[in-house]
């Protein structure tokens, strides 16, 4: 049975509204908590066999929410995958694979971007940090907080650019890395602060310290005396969002960049990943050898990651890269927690549809590669979790194959929005069993 039938089967209403028992629109609009991690991979399901990531604040979600067990991305990269969330269509019909923004899309043009879709029919639209790749994208919200912020960054002085090395990994990359994209080839806790000592040979005027995007420092003095990074500042953003009072609807997106790279995150969260205990995951020696050349040929910063981590620093140096993306995916959870907590505490608790997932998932050495955008499943499997008030789906979960496409679709469903003409479908029909 073809899945749009499967829909049809279940009582879906694919492409349009109608009323629930569930969520009652036309008297009593749900607001809706929309969270979305950044390369945020399937660990944080705790697949078998797979590093154990620790996320009290996910897993306590989990149980309050329909699972959808077999959830991907259309495509396995943070662009693209949010032009397609966001405007609940197929990279096909859109005709972009890429980092274009959204004004800069033809096919965009005249389409309504979902928090467009939910301002344009009584809500008040806020959002803040990472949604689509450049941020808002567009007037599209009421009111948002910071754009995308990938720091804080070490820094080399006068000259220098945002996204530079570590001094304290640079000396182990640079003799095995092709191209000289630091920030994914870094990690560590935010204690070890950078010192760049000056270079006159190439012109590095040196600096110490972390740094911000605008190259203004970054406080740190101690673990409970430094400025907040921007996931911390989007999290407490939405908090004072839910705080308030609210004459309309709300749809709050909030967009977390961890565990994106450079993976520094505070060290209380590396601390709790002894790299003694780190387990790797999964890997098959020649795993490549079988696979189609389309595959095994695109997008080779991957595989290059992943030959550079093991030849500076064998796999005691994958470990370390394992223990950092861990830690910075238990930062992104305690964040997470801090907005869920917010709004349990709230008035909005019992009216508010969440949704918690990622842009894409993320190889983490497995098909020796460290990257996303492969057609496999470390790179499109993703988190997806939708809690909605009052469902008997809560705690359970949905192992039929979904895809991000299909929020845009079912949030406009459950809200009862007008039907847009989109690729996604609603998954109520899943929710509602």
């Amino acid at each position: 049975m073809k899945r749009r039938d499967f829909l049809k089967s279940c009582g879906a209403a694919t492409l349009g509204a109608v009323s629930s028992g569930v969520v009652h629109a036309a008297k009593n609009p749900p607001n809706v908590l929309f969270l979305i991690c950044d390369d945020l991979n399937d660990w944080a399901l705790h697949p078998p066999g797979h590093p154990k990531a620790l996320t009290p604040n996910i897993d306590r979600f989990r149980k309050r929410s329909l699972n959808f067990d077999n959830a991907h991305a259309v495509v396995p990269v943070c662009g693209a995958s949010r032009k397609c969330l966001f405007s609940g269509l197929y990279p096909q019909t859109i005709d972009d694979y890429g980092f274009a923004r959204w004004n800069k899309v033809p096919a965009l043009q005249d389409k309504i971007p979902m928090p467009l879709h939910f301002r344009n029919n009584g809500y008040n639209s806020y959002g803040t940090g990472k949604q689509l790749h450049e941020g808002a994208g567009g007037d599209f919200y009421r009111r948002y907080g910071i754009d995308p912020d990938y720091g804080p960054w070490p820094w080399r002085g006068k000259g220098g650019v945002y996204n530079e090395p570590h001094p304290n990994e640079y000396d182990a990359w640079i003799k095995h890395m092709p191209v000289q994209m630091h920030r994914d080839t870094n990690y560590g806790p935010l204690s070890d602060v950078p010192v760049w000592k000056s270079n006159e040979e190439e012109g590095w005027p040196g600096a110490k310290g972390w740094f911000n995007v605008d190259h203004s420092q970054f406080r740190y003095e101690n673990a409970r005396d430094r400025d907040p990074m921007p996931d911390e500042v989007s999290a407490q953003w939405a908090i004072d969002v839910l705080e308030e009072d609210h004459d309309k609807p709300f749809y709050l997106g909030v967009g977390f960049v961890r565990p994106h790279t450079p993976l520094y995150a505070p060290k209380e969260f590396y601390d709790r990943y002894p790299l003694d205990s780190i387990e790797l995951p999964p890997y098959k020696e020649g795993d490549l050898l079988d696979c189609a050349t389309i595959l095994r040929e695109r997008w080779q910063w991957g595989y290059q990651k992943f030959e550079a981590v093991t030849k500076a620093g064998g796999e005691e140096g994958w470990k370390k890269w394992v223990q950092a993306y861990l830690a910075c995916v238990s930062f992104v959870d305690a964040q997470v927690g801090k907005v869920l907590d917010a709004l349990e505490a709230s008035p909005h608790a019992d009216n508010t549809i969440v949704v918690l997932t990622s842009d894409h998932g993320y190889h983490i050495g497995e098909k020796d590669c460290i990257q996303k955008w492969h057609l496999w499943d470390e790179s499109t499997r993703v988190p997806l979790m939708i809690h909605v008030p009052e469902s008997e789906s809560q705690g359970k979960t949905c192992k039929h194959p979904v895809s991000l496409i299909d929020l845009y679709p079912t949030l406009s469903d459950l809200c009862g929005l007008p039907a847009q003409a989109l690729d996604g479908h609603s998954l109520r029909p899943f929710i509602e069993r």
